[in-house]
């Protein structure tokens, strides 16, 4: 199972293993370069900010200003599930339940959908918590962070939502992935920490170089560390809290963050207009979007093969209301 897998990556020390399954169309090799970039447009006005994959071999994405989810099959063909107004839904990830679990920081709450669109929704008891960043969690809960509730949650396939206080005040909390050790780590903005989460509700927070500015979001990384955007930067951090920095030129906008399924490290460059890969010993490549001032936004890998070792990550354009996907290969 794709999201057990995910679990797993998390949780083991040391190297990242995930399993991609072959599809049924593998045959002759096509022409593939890593880098290709391919877009597909989105409804006019579309505001996507955050993707994740499905274990419907869909990409689910939320629509902040339009109260929609959204899931796109493999030809870029999408279909739109409606929430109610003022939703504002941000962050998205899969569930161990198969379902979709995404915030809704409009309305303060939680949310989630079958691969068929049927929806819940559940209360955060904090009020007006701003919720942001949602993950996976080893424990099979689905974890999210309360940007002015200063708190991270928990909630169960049930819908049990239990809250646990940051010690920093005004801390901001942002994104948030699964991470060595089988804890949570949270990218703290207002403090520049990363806090580390035990699935008890257990906080350590671990401040961040000045040179380093402001996390964003998080993802674990095939080296076991916990790999994060900042204002200034990409960088990672070990299990101690030591933390390399990678500097990037100024005005680029690092934004979301994934593991690849080349075992390298891609995110977007919101203000440069581009997609990036790093290797984990650092090095760099940009691959540059068609069309100017695209804003790409977040970024996810789908676990799974489409053809002779090329794979795709998929990603979001706030103000290009267009759908990406850049390819990798990795084997010929």
């Amino acid at each position: 199972m794709i999201a057990r897998s995910i679990a797993a990556c998390a949780i083991v020390a040391g190297a990242c293993v995930i399993t991609f399954a072959p599809s049924a169309s593998a045959g002759r090799c096509p022409a593939a370069t890593t880098g290709d970039i391919t877009e597909y447009a989105l409804s006019a006005g579309a505001d996507a900010a955050y993707i994740t994959f499905g274990p419907d071999n869909r990409v689910w994405f939320t629509d902040v200003s339009r109260n929609k989810i959204r899931a796109a099959d493999a030809k870029g063909v999408v279909t739109e599930y409606a929430l109610p107004a003022r939703s504002n839904p941000l962050g998205i990830a899969p569930g161990l339940d198969g379902r979709l679990w995404f915030v809704e920081s409009g309305s303060n709450r939680i949310g989630a959908i079958t691969t068929r669109g049927v929806i819940s929704h559940y209360d955060i008891p904090t009020r007006n918590s701003q919720p942001f960043g949602i993950a996976l969690g080893p424990d099979g809960n689905v974890w999210f962070t309360e940007v002015t509730g200063n708190k991270v949650g928990a909630i169960t396939t049930a819908g049990v939502i239990t809250e646990y206080a940051l010690p920093s005040p005004n801390a901001q909390p942002l994104g948030i992935t699964m991470g060595p050790g089988g804890d949570l780590w949270v990218a703290e903005s207002f403090t520049s920490k990363i806090a580390r989460v035990t699935t008890a509700g257990a906080v350590t927070e671990l401040p961040l170089p000045a040179s380093a500015g402001v996390p964003i979001a998080l993802t674990i990384g095939p080296d076991g560390q916990v790999w994060f955007t900042t204002s200034r930067a990409v960088a990672k951090i070990d299990s101690n809290g030591a933390v390399t920095e990678f500097p990037l030129p100024p005005d680029v906008g690092p934004q979301g963050i994934t593991i690849g399924p080349d075992f390298n490290i891609w995110f977007t460059e919101s203000d440069a207009n581009k997609i990036v890969r790093i290797t984990p010993a650092g090095v760099v490549t940009e691959f540059a979007l068609p069309n100017a001032d695209s804003l790409p936004a977040g970024i996810t890998f789908v676990p799974r093969f489409e053809n002779c070792g090329v794979l795709d990550l998929w990603f979001v354009e706030r103000a290009g209301a267009r759908l990406g996907k850049v390819r990798t290969v990795t084997t010929r």
